[in-house]
C-alpha cells in the first residue's frame, strides 16, 4: 500500500514544469502586449504627423509661390501669418537639384531632411516617408511634392523629434514595467517553489524511503500556513495512524491467539490422553468430554465477541425496534442474581424510557456493565443500576462501591483484551467494555467512566431515545480518565 506509482513521483516537477510555462505565457503576453502597443502609439503618432502634412500642402505651394530665400543664406522666419503657421514645418524648393530654403523649424538648428524617394501631387497619391537628416541625427517625416506646370519640387517636411522622445519614453516605461513584472513573477515563482512545492518534494521523498522500508521517515515540515504543509501534515497524520493501527493489529492477534491459546491446549491435552488410552474409566471420560465442552464454549464465546466488534467496526445497522429499558434492566439483574444469589444489586429506576433500538444487542450492554462490576469487585459490594431521562437522552448509570482503577487503568478501560491487572479473575477476555462502546455508538450514544481505586467506578451511558441515524454527525465522547 506505500507504493508510488512513477506518475506520483514526478508531482513536483510537472507542476515546476506548470509553473514554468504559465510564467513564460505570462511573459510572452506581456511582451506581445508592449509590443503592440508601442506599434500602435507609433502608428497614431506618425499619422497625426502626416495628417498635418497633407493639410499644409496646399499653403506651402502657395508660400513657395510668395517666397524664395537663397538656399545658401541663413533662414530667417518670415514675418507673415502664413510664414508663422509654417514655423513648425521645414520647406524648401528643388530646382534642377538645387534646393532653395523657405522655412525651417525653430528648434532643429540647421538641420535639413534628406530628399524623399518618390514624388507625390497635391491632389492624388500623396506618400509621406521617413528620412534622415543631411546632416545630424534628427529624423523627419517628408513628403516631396510637384509644381504643375513647372520643373521645381516642394520639399515640405515635419521634425520627429517629438515623436522620437514619446516613443523612447514609452520604451522606457515598458521595459521598466517588464523587468517590476519579471521580478515579481520570479519572486512569485520562488515562494511557490520554496513555499508551497517543497513539502511536496518532501513528501514525494518520503513516501520514496518508506517504500524502501524506512518506516520512520516523516516530513520535517512543521507549520501549517499553507495547503502543501497542510498536506505534508495530513501526510504524517496518515503515516503515524497507519503504523499505530497495525501495532494495534498485532496486538490484537496477539492477544487473540493468547485467549485461545488455553482452551486450544485444553483440547488437544484431553485428545492427547484419549488417544494414548489413558482416560479408560467413565469418570474419568466424563470428566474430560466437560472440560472439552468448557474449552469449547469459551472458544465460541470469543469468536462470537471478535465476530460482533468486527461487524460493529464496519459500521452494520442494528435492528430497530421499541425497547423497554425498564423491563430488560429487571431481566438481566435477575439473570445475575440467579447465577450469583449472594450480591446485592439496587435498582433505582428514576423515569420510564423506551427507546428505538436493537433489544438484544442492549440487553448485552447492561448484561456486561452488570457482571463487570459484579466481578471485580468485593462480594460485599453493592452495585446500583439508575436509569432516568433527559429530555430525548436515556441515561443508564452503572456504579459500584470499589475497588475501581486508576487513571492509567481506566485510560485502557476500552482498549480490547485488556484488563486491570493479573491478581484479579481472568474469566473473561476483556472485551466487554470494548462491545459495550461499540453498540451504544451504534445507537448513537456514548459512553464515559470515571474510577477511584477506592470508591469504586461509575459508568454511564446515553442513548437517544428517536430513531436517529447513529452515523450521521453524531459525536461519541468517551472520557475514561476523570476521577470522581
Amino acid at each position: 500500500m506505500w507504493a508510488i506509482e512513477s506518475g506520483d513521483r514526478d508531482v513536483g516537477v510537472s507542476l515546476r514544469l506548470r509553473l514554468t510555462f504559465a510564467a513564460s505565457l505570462l511573459l510572452a503576453v506581456l511582451l506581445l502586449l508592449g509590443f503592440l502597443l508601442v506599434t500602435s502609439v507609433g502608428r497614431s503618432e506618425l499619422g497625426q504627423v502626416d495628417q498635418q502634412l497633407k493639410n499644409s500642402l496646399p499653403m506651402a505651394r502657395n508660400l513657395n509661390q510668395t517666397t524664395s530665400p537663397p538656399f545658401h543664406s541663413v533662414p530667417t522666419p518670415p514675418r507673415s501669418s502664413s510664414a508663422n503657421h509654417f514655423s513648425a514645418y521645414y520647406i524648401a524648393t528643388i530646382t534642377n537639384g538645387r534646393r532653395t530654403l523657405i522655412s525651417t523649424p525653430l528648434d532643429t538648428g540647421k538641420a535639413a531632411p534628406q530628399t524623399p524617394s518618390a514624388l507625390s501631387t497635391l491632389r492624388h497619391d500623396i506618400k509621406p516617408f521617413t528620412v534622415g537628416s543631411v546632416s545630424g541625427s534628427i529624423t523627419w517625416r517628408a513628403v516631396l511634392i510637384t509644381v504643375p506646370n513647372s520643373k521645381t519640387e516642394v520639399l515640405v517636411a515635419v521634425s520627429l523629434s517629438q515623436v522620437d522622445n514619446t516613443m523612447s519614453f514609452l520604451r522606457f516605461a515598458l521595459l521598466l514595467a517588464g523587468l517590476v513584472v519579471l521580478a515579481v513573477v520570479a519572486a512569485t515563482g520562488f515562494w511557490i517553489a520554496r513555499l508551497g512545492l517543497r513539502p511536496i518534494a518532501e513528501v514525494t521523498e518520503v513516501a520514496d524511503a518508506i517504500t524502501a522500508g524506512d518506516r520512520t521517515r516523516r516530513v520535517t515540515t512543521a507549520q501549517r500556513r499553507t495547503e502543501a504543509e497542510k498536506l505534508a501534515q495530513a501526510f504524517n497524520l496518515m503515516l503515524d495512524e497507519q503504523l499505530a493501527l497495525e501495532a494495534r493489529l498485532r496486538q490484537f492477534i496477539a492477544d487473540a491467539s493468547h485467549e485461545l491459546r488455553t482452551p486450544v491446549s485444553v483440547i488437544l491435552g484431553i485428545t492427547e490422553l484419549w488417544r494414548q488410552g489413558e482416560l479408560r474409566n467413565g469418570e474419568e471420560r466424563d470428566e474430560a468430554i466437560h472440560r472439552i465442552g468448557l474449552s469449547g464454549n469459551q472458544m465460541g464465546k470469543l469468536v462470537e465477541e471478535l465476530l460482533l466488534l468486527a461487524r460493529l467496526d464496519e459500521g452494520r445497522p442494528m435492528d430497530r425496534a421499541p425497547v423497554d429499558l425498564e423491563r430488560l434492566i429487571h431481566e438481566v439483574v435477575a439473570d445475575a442474581l440467579t447465577t450469583d444469589p449472594l450480591r446485592t444489586i439496587s435498582i433505582s429506576i428514576a423515569d420510564p424510557v423506551v427507546i428505538q433500538g436493537d433489544a438484544y444487542r442492549l440487553r448485552q450492554v447492561v448484561a456486561n456493565l452488570v457482571n463487570n462490576a459484579l466481578r471485580y469487585t468485593r462480594a460485599d459490594a453493592v452495585v446500583e443500576v439508575h436509569l432516568s431521562a433527559d429530555g430525548d437522552t436515556a441515561l443508564l448509570d452503572v456504579d459500584d462501591a470499589g475497588p475501581g482503577m486508576t487513571q492509567e487503568e481506566a485510560s485502557h478501560a476500552f482498549d480490547r483484551f485488556w484488563q486491570a491487572d493479573a491478581s484479579r479473575s481472568r474469566s473473561g477476555a476483556g472485551l466487554g467494555l470494548p462491545i459495550v462502546r461499540g453498540i451504544v455508538v451504534a445507537h448513537a450514544g456514548g459512553v464515559t467512566l470515571e474510577s477511584d481505586p477506592v470508591t469504586g467506578t461509575h459508568v454511564r451511558v446515553t442513548i437517544p431515545r428517536g430513531d436517529k441515524n447513529p452515523y450521521e454527525s453524531h459525536t461519541v465522547a468517551v472520557h475514561p480518565l476523570r476521577q470522581r
